[in-house]
């Protein structure tokens, strides 16, 4: 891959983990990753295709490391609770570097501009399937191992992201990312609770 290309593609993701998609522009871009606007074009039609790269880059990077984690000789439960440290980390580099913790950059663009740009909805749509196919084999271990039958896998795998996500924000509502060990020890009593019978 050409290094023009790359540093495009991780100053965008700097400052699209730090700003705003609308107020990042492509010269600030082009500044940070010390390039001018003629190599953007050549490698990007428009800041809105970049963003869908570096969206593509983000979601396999998380992917891989819940792939990671359900390879793993962890115990279920422990299994789960890693996938919440995760983004604990993300937010805790992020921190140590700017001072405030990042919340999860995929979030921040859905909630910027999924509902007025249909392609990034889509985006966003194949990105949280793709990190509930990685969540899906933790899931499933866990429940086996917690001798639970009555949950949708599928379902719960989508139910952790949900919380993730609302752990996000409140590490960047408290700057504290610690908050994510917290969601980890109560997205397990939840399955647990969910899968007893009533």
């Amino acid at each position: 891959m050409s290094d023009s290309r790359e540093r495009l593609l991780a100053a965008a993701t700097d400052l699209f983990v730090g700003g705003s998609f609308h107020k990042i522009g492509i010269a600030e871009i082009c500044t940070t990753a010390g390039v001018n606007k003629g190599t953007f074009y050549h490698f990007f039609p428009s800041k809105l295709e970049l963003l869908l790269e570096v969206i593509d880059r983000y979601v396999a990077v998380i992917a891989a490391k819940y792939r990671d984690i359900a390879a793993s000789d962890e115990s279920p439960a422990r299994k789960v609770r890693n996938v919440f440290m995760v983004p604990q980390s993300q937010n805790e580099a992020w921190k140590a570097v700017h001072g405030v913790a990042s919340g999860c950059f995929l979030g921040t663009i859905i909630l910027e501009i999924a509902a007025t740009e249909p392609i990034v909805r889509d985006k966003a749509k194949w990105a949280i399937g793709e990190w509930s196919s990685a969540l899906t084999p933790i899931v499933e271990e866990f429940l086996r191992a917690e001798k639970i039958q009555n949950i949708d896998v599928p379902a719960a795998a989508d139910v952790l992201i949900g919380l993730m996500q609302g752990a996000h924000v409140m590490a960047k509502v408290k700057n504290d990312p610690g908050v994510f060990a917290t969601y980890a020890q109560l997205s397990i009593e939840m399955l647990r609770a969910a899968g007893s019978p009533h």
